[in-house]
């Protein structure tokens, strides 16, 4: 009976260690995955739009120094928060559209023009600098803060 019981036991242990696990999802379907997510909000002509347009000024605040446009892509039902892009304008012209899931920032893809060369990023946020990663990370967090409190 024991060595019955130390059979079935051992059996059991090798078919669970030996099954099939789900993997971690690549790198590739992740990217297939964003960039499907980010096509479905950018066609979804369902969502409320607020548009906020104004002056940008100096640390000062003093002198204007450029513009901005910043525009909000929500449910109006659930004030979930889709997309926000935000347009600044100075010397440079920098476009920045952010996107959320589920109340997270998933992805932010931008255009800087300086000196009329036009640098476009897109996918994901890694261009190889973890500073870039932080920086539109936490500007994403202020974006969606504010739409928080306002809504």
């Amino acid at each position: 009976m024991k060595l019955k019981s130390i059979i079935t036991i051992f059996i059991i242990s090798i078919l669970y260690s030996c099954g099939s696990k789900k993997s971690a999802m690549n790198k590739e379907e992740l990217i297939k995955e964003v960039n499907a997510y980010v096509s479905t909000v950018d066609s979804n002509n369902n969502l409320k739009k607020e548009v906020t347009e104004g002056a940008l000024t100096d640390t000062e605040g003093f002198k204007d120094i450029g513009t901005f446009k910043y525009t909000v892509f929500y449910d109006e039902t659930s004030n979930e928060l889709f997309k926000i892009e935000n347009i600044e304008k100075t010397d440079k012209t920098i476009h920045e559209t952010y996107y959320f899931k589920n109340n997270d920032f998933v992805f932010v893809k931008f255009n800087k023009i300086i000196d009329g060369e036009k640098q476009l990023y897109s996918g994901s946020l890694n261009d190889g600098k973890t500073e870039s990663l932080n920086f539109y990370g936490d500007k994403a967090k202020r974006f969606q803060k504010a739409f928080e409190k306002s809504h």
